[in-house]
């Protein structure tokens, strides 16, 4: 897999979120310091493609990114690729760069954190599940130990949000579960194309059954939430790419999407951003309009519409001029037009009752 250069992924970060590179520079925003001097990433890079400057600026362009409209497309390459090109000295820098990582303020990056667990801890998961494999194969057992420690301690940490949660709000158990079912999915897949090595056989079982094992370390917890992720969840989040096409979405944090389908608020804020114009609302309104008829189903982008509508003068009308004649047509579908007149008290007491499934 050949690796991006440098400058262009610099590049396609201030295009997709640049409003995140602008600020101080902190333990919990060093991410900035990676990104910020290109010139001497690229030498770094010139000289050694698995560079440990060039590694930081990919994890930092990922942590960026990942969970905006167009995420850079490099995790393979950080899971994967670069570790195998490291022997144990560097590799067990890098993870010293990983750790740093870890310690990056998340909710500038992200509108999809519940009580501080997100995405972007399944990132890290699967980062260390890499680096972990190639410690195991290249024979750094004490790095190795420390990787094992980490992935665990997140993983005894979020079975401990989810246990909270489960006696509480419904709708952030929903919020929360399929969060943890898409973080041990990024485990799952990493620790599973490992090299097939008898001495990775334990660590293998440990971490691939996790959201299927009720007898595990950590009980049913995992298993029942990815049941129910799978029951309520997992159509109302998909990858939504038809949100890519508007770029008025990549102008400001406050646009980013948070966790399906509990998009009300998201809806009224695309309604009053100053941010957007009002062609930019009419290209949102269109791309929610072509993910409904997609996918039917999820509920998700019928909540943002009916909260765009409710927070529009005129409604959703006010944008039919700027709309493609055949998304028009969309509006005057049955199942929208109830969703539309569906209150949010309703949805989510619909929601609450599924989570108790």
């Amino acid at each position: 897999m050949s690796a991006i250069a440098p400058r262009v992924l610099f590049d396609q970060v201030r295009s997709t979120a640049g409003w995140v590179l602008d600020g101080p520079v902190d333990p919990s925003t060093s991410f900035r310091a990676a990104l910020a001097d290109v010139e001497a990433t690229e030498r770094a890079y010139e000289d050694d493609d698995a560079s440990l400057p060039y590694f930081r600026a990919l994890l930092a362009a990922h942590f960026c990114t990942v969970a905006t409209f167009v995420p850079t497309d490099v995790d393979a390459r950080i899971r994967h690729h670069v570790f195998a090109e490291m022997d144990a000295e560097k590799l067990a820098a890098a993870c010293d760069i990983v750790d740093e990582a870890d310690g990056w303020d998340v909710h500038l990056v992200s509108a999809r954190v519940i009580r501080d667990v997100s995405g972007h801890d399944g990132e890290w998961f699967s980062v260390r599940a890499g680096a972990l494999g190639r410690a195991l194969s290249v024979g750094a057992t004490d790095l190795a130990t420390r990787l094992e420690t980490a992935i665990d301690e997140e993983l005894s940490r979020e079975h401990g949000v989810l246990v909270d949660l489960a006696r509480g709000d419904p709708l952030d158990l929903l919020r929360c579960v399929t969060t943890v079912a898409h973080n041990l999915g990024d485990l799952s897949r990493v620790v599973d194309a490992w090299p097939k090595e008898a001495a990775n056989a334990a660590l293998r079982a440990k971490y691939t059954r996790l959201g299927h094992d009720k007898s595990g370390i950590f009980g049913d917890a995992f298993v029942r939430a990815g049941a129910l992720n799978k029951a309520v969840m997992a159509d109302e989040n998909h990858r939504f790419l038809a949100l890519r096409k508007p770029r008025g979405l990549r102008r400001s944090r406050e646009l980013l999407l948070p966790i399906g389908p509990f998009f009300d608020d998201w809806g009224k804020t695309i309604a009053k951003s100053e941010a957007l114009g009002e062609k930019d609302r009419a290209e949102i309104v269109t791309a929610l309009l072509e993910l409904h008829e997609s996918r039917p189903e999820q509920r998700g982008c019928m909540r943002a519409l009916a909260a765009i509508q409710d927070n529009t003068s005129r409604g959703l009308t006010a944008f039919e001029h700027l709309l493609p004649a055949r998304t028009r047509k969309l509006l005057q579908s049955g199942p929208l037009r109830a969703e539309l007149k569906t209150p949010r008290e309703v949805f989510e007491a619909r929601m609450r009752k599924r989570a108790l499934l």
